[in-house]
């Protein structure tokens, strides 16, 4: 009899413990569907915001090159007309490159770009470099600048010091 009973208590322990690796796979599953859903909506948001500043680009680049239009009908207009001719071309070589943004899509712009970069690996960098100073420069201009004391140096941080009120 007493083997019964512990034959019967190991089985429901093999039981419980099926059950908990059941419960754990389905835990693990659940988790990995959540973290796939988030990184889908995040890659959703990036895409997003990706369209969005490809579109701002062709707008500016397409509000820049009729600016260079403009500048070149002066241009002709005065006696620089060479000058013109050029700023008429730079204009319509911006106006290809922003129809080339509106036209295209994430996914387009990054396979042109490999493809670009693989065939000219040596203007790819080079542009690359361009760009990375570009940003820095831009970064570096638009930090708020400290207030140099008149002495040329800096002004240490000094605390409000408050008064005791506890003699009052």
């Amino acid at each position: 009899m007493q083997n019964t009973q512990s034959t019967g208590s190991g089985a429901g322990l093999e039981g419980e413990g099926g059950d908990v690796a059941g419960r754990t796979r389905g835990v693990v599953r659940d988790a990995k569907n959540a973290i796939g859903e988030a990184a889908e909506g995040l890659k959703a948001r990036a895409a997003g915001a990706m369209d969005e500043g490809k579109g701002t680009a062709a707008q500016t680049l397409g509000t820049v090159a009729g600016a260079m239009r403009g500048a070149a009908r002066d241009l002709h207009q005065g006696e620089a007309a060479t000058l013109g001719t050029y700023a008429e071309s730079a204009a319509e070589q911006l106006d290809k490159v922003a129809g080339y943004l509106r036209e295209k899509d994430l996914r387009g712009l990054t396979r042109d770009a490999e493809t670009f970069a693989r065939r000219h690996p040596e203007v790819f960098l080079g542009g690359a470099f361009f760009a990375g100073i570009l940003a820095a420069r831009f970064l570096k201009s638009s930090r708020p600048k400290a207030n140099p004391s008149p002495g040329g140096g800096f002004e240490p941080f000094n605390p409000p010091h408050f008064e005791s009120t506890e003699g009052q």
